[in-house]
């Protein structure tokens, strides 16, 4: 199965956690690799179950989901390359005035605002999600 497939097909919590589950295996939905269940996997000096070596594989190969579902394109979660970038600065833990001094930002306020926007459109997002959902239910 591509990726492009993997993520339409991914409940919220499988995007949040980068992989699919199924009887038999785990998927990461980053890259389609297949961690089939049951199997021991040798991560370092270390043996460890399928489950936890898919989280493994998530962070080695894709630094994070979070870092893998920002970098995808436009197309995939509307974000402008600026709120990519903000987002991605806010994971970090940066402070306000950290986040405006690596975008040359003027004020802190500016910074706030981004931080008010995407609240708002997370906002809207759940709305929309819960609006789909109720649609689906009814067909």
């Amino acid at each position: 199965m591509r990726t492009d497939d993997l993520l339409n097909v991914a409940t919220l919590a499988d995007l949040k956690r980068g992989y699919l589950e199924s009887t038999e295996e785990y998927t990461c939905i980053c890259c389609g690799e297949r961690v089939e269940k049951g199997v021991i996997y040798p991560v370092g000096d270390r043996l460890v179950e399928a489950g936890r070596y898919i989280q493994h594989h998530i962070t080695e190969a894709h630094g994070s989901v979070f870092a893998y579902l920002v970098s995808l394109d436009k197309p995939a979660h509307g974000l402008s390359d600026l709120q990519r970038r903000l987002l991605t600065l806010f994971y970090e833990g940066r402070s306000d005035e950290e986040i405006k001094a690596l975008l040359g930002a003027g004020a802190l306020s500016t910074i706030r605002n981004h931080r008010f926007i995407l609240r708002e459109k997370e906002r809207q997002s759940r709305i929309f999600l819960a609006i789909m959902e109720l649609l689906h239910e009814r067909q």
